[in-house]
């Protein structure tokens, strides 16, 4: 019998109650703080992704299915519907690998930003409710994915299905429902979950965080509409998280017990390269052996590197062949790690893919993948190993990368990545007072000025 139907934790309206009850005033300063970070990073690659592998089939997408013009498609130039604003903005986001994860629950920031700024366009919402929003909605996500682990080792992406129930919890308290509405919100949001872990490297993977935002808004217009669902849909014995778990949730009571205590947004991790998580401190580990040796390329003969069973089910590609691809790569991000002193969206280029030095470099990378090491996305380190021309061997444990918890970046720290992804698109005037405007975003009065703010990008740029 599964533990959800013995327990029968009331859970989707415990949630519907803490997002309906979230004060700015009753969060604690450093929350406040580290919101305005995360939503920093995530409106720079809302702004710069239209032009990345998917942005313009997003963009065709909505100019051929768009509706009343209420919130903005950043990048475009044009306005749609809150709902497929959203989903073209997530998609935006998503598609430069930019997107700040915490782990184990495996759920992003970069799910819930894209709409919230568009609901909050459209609303004209103080930043004190965007960051409202933000914190209740990761909560909600992030607390499910913690006990929905065992989805992601079927094949769920629970970044995309969590998410579009964090993202209907963030706009049910944007909209200012109450929590009768938010649990059928909830509810409505749970009937449209969906994610696919198989479809990293490919466009499909990008657009599935576009869903969650699409998703969760419309269910969140149903709920206040009158529309309902089941006000256990997250906890009964055929419930949602009993379903994608095979009736192995983790902890459920923990979700309400632990609410807060503290919040999740400090689990999440600020990305320094444009590609997946799980490449991070490849490459910064490379970068750091190179420059400390003063290696070169022809220096390395081989490196092996020891992986447990889970990172090859999402790091899948070792000879990429596309942008996306790239992004998912370990022989491509150590050869990135080796190479360039630099790296930014342009490393994942077919150029660079393509180029012959990279070429030979990724022929050179060995995964090993460990089973003994276990099944699960964190609390493990890959050894690497790096077999020199001399005829030495240098061994590397990297335990963590750059703004990964507990060393999470603040806002100064997070300034040059947010330059990284709009200083060539947008006027310098235009990044400073947006700047300025996310500092300061607990006491903005109305975020649709920041948000035209990041919308005016300079014409020849448009996607």
């Amino acid at each position: 019998m599964p533990l959800m139907q013995e327990m029968r934790v009331r859970i989707t309206e415990g949630i519907a109650e803490r997002i309906a009850g979230t004060r700015i005033q009753e969060l604690p300063k450093d929350a406040i703080d580290y919101s305005a970070t995360l939503a920093m990073s995530a409106l720079g690659a809302m702004v710069s992704g239209h032009r990345c592998t998917g942005g313009a089939e997003a963009i065709r997408y909505v100019k051929r299915h768009g509706g009343e013009a209420q919130a903005t498609v950043l990048g475009a130039g044009f306005k749609t519907s809150v709902e497929l604003a959203g989903f073209a903005n997530g998609t935006f986001a998503h598609a430069t690998e930019y997107e700040d994860d915490s782990f184990p629950e495996a759920v992003s920031s970069y799910t819930l930003f894209p709409p919230i700024f568009a609901l909050a366009e459209y609303l004209r919402s103080p930043g004190s409710r965007v960051i409202e929003a933000f914190v209740a909605g990761y909560e909600a996500q992030a607390r499910i994915g913690l006990a929905c682990r065992e989805a992601r080792r079927i094949g769920y992406m629970v970044l995309s299905l969590a998410g579009s129930i964090g993202v209907a919890a963030a706009a049910a308290r944007l909209l200012g429902l109450d929590a009768k509405q938010t649990t059928n919100a909830i509810s409505i949001a749970a009937s449209q979950g969906g994610g696919v872990g198989y479809q990293t490297g490919t466009t499909a993977h990008i657009v599935e965080m576009g869903f969650s935002a699409r998703n969760g808004i419309a269910a969140v217009f149903m709920a206040a509409d009158g529309m309902t669902g089941q006000p256990d849909v997250l906890e009964a014995p055929r419930g949602l998280m009993n379903m994608i778990t095979g009736g192995k949730v983790e902890a459920p009571e923990k979700i309400l017990s632990e609410w807060g205590r503290p919040y999740r947004i400090f689990e999440v991790g600020i990305k320094s390269f444009p590609c997946c998580y799980h490449l991070q401190r490849m490459i910064e580990s490379a970068q750091e052996l190179t420059r400390e040796r003063g290696l070169r390329a022809e220096d390395i003969l081989q490196v092996e590197v020891e992986v447990n069973a889970f990172f090859p089910t999402v790091v899948q590609h070792p000879e990429p062949r596309n942008e996306i691809q790239a992004q998912f790569s370990l022989p491509h991000a150590v050869a990135l790690g080796v190479l360039e002193d630099k790296v930014v969206p342009a490393s994942f280029s077919r150029e660079r893919i393509e180029d012959e030095r990279f070429r030979q470099f990724r022929s050179k990378v060995k995964t090993i993948v460990r089973e003994e090491w276990g099944w699960t996305p964190t609390g493990w380190n890959p050894r690497i190993s790096y077999h020199l021309a001399n005829g030495e061997t240098v061994v590397r444990e990297p335990t963590t990368a750059l703004g990964q918890p507990p060393a999470l970046l603040d806002f100064e720290h997070c300034i040059p990545k947010f330059h990284g992804c709009v200083d060539d698109l947008l006027a310098p005037e235009r990044v400073q007072r947006s700047i300025e405007m996310l500092r300061n975003l607990a006491t903005l009065p109305d975020a649709s000025a920041l948000v035209a703010e990041v919308a005016a990008i300079m014409p020849k740029n448009r996607g």
